[in-house]
């Protein structure tokens, strides 16, 4: 069954070429400058977790996207106060996250994941909480590097060829897809904790 990621995709996919150019820029624009608009980056962040577990949840079909717009608006709402601790909750679930996508592919019971899971989810939060700065940062660049990614992707869909080339070897190896997203996600945030040294601002 087609899960809301794989509709996203093709959605960017064979929509418009123009719609590459917005999410490129929007997507440097968060690379470079996410730590001012952290706040705001936070929140969508939870909305567009919200809005992907309600999707799921909801199945297939036409109200799939209405269901989808509805979850995120209200879990990103629920975010919006107080952000500094939906800062900490946002950095466990990544780590949660990284954790179990990372154990999927070693055919391990579903109770030794979710048990390694929950303690990335308390340890990465607990983190977060301590080191906002970092977490923020680290958010913001990831963010920045999917919306440049998906922008790269509308333009890849009018060459078939390399489009299909690149799928490929996502498909081929679990490594392909974290690499193209961790490589601009670390370049981003060296290049954002510089800034915000060289500026001595504490977010």
């Amino acid at each position: 069954m087609m899960t809301f990621l794989d509709s996203l995709v093709l959605y960017i996919k064979h929509s418009h070429r123009m719609i590459g150019f917005p999410l490129v820029v929007t997507g440097l624009a968060l690379m470079l400058f996410g730590w001012r608009m952290w706040k705001v980056c936070v929140i969508l962040a939870f909305g567009t977790l919200g809005a992907a577990v309600t999707a799921q949840i909801a199945g297939a079909g036409e109200a799939q996207w209405q269901a989808a717009l509805v979850g995120g608006l209200v879990v990103g709402a629920l975010s919006a106060w107080p952000v500094k601790y939906s800062v900490a909750v946002l950095g466990g679930l990544i780590g949660a996250g990284i954790v179990t996508y990372s154990m999927s592919t070693m055919h391990l019971a579903t109770g030794t994941v979710w048990s390694c899971a929950g303690a990335a989810m308390i340890g990465c939060t607990a983190y977060a909480f301590i080191n906002r700065q970092h977490v923020v940062i680290l958010v913001t660049a990831f963010m920045g590097a999917v919306l440049l990614m998906a922008g790269v992707t509308s333009w890849l869909g009018a060459m078939p060829g390399l489009y299909g080339t690149f799928a490929g070897l996502i498909a081929g190896s679990s490594l392909v897809l974290p690499f193209i997203l961790v490589v601009p996600t670390v370049m981003s945030s060296f290049y954002q904790v510089a800034e915000v040294r060289r500026l001595n601002i504490d977010l």
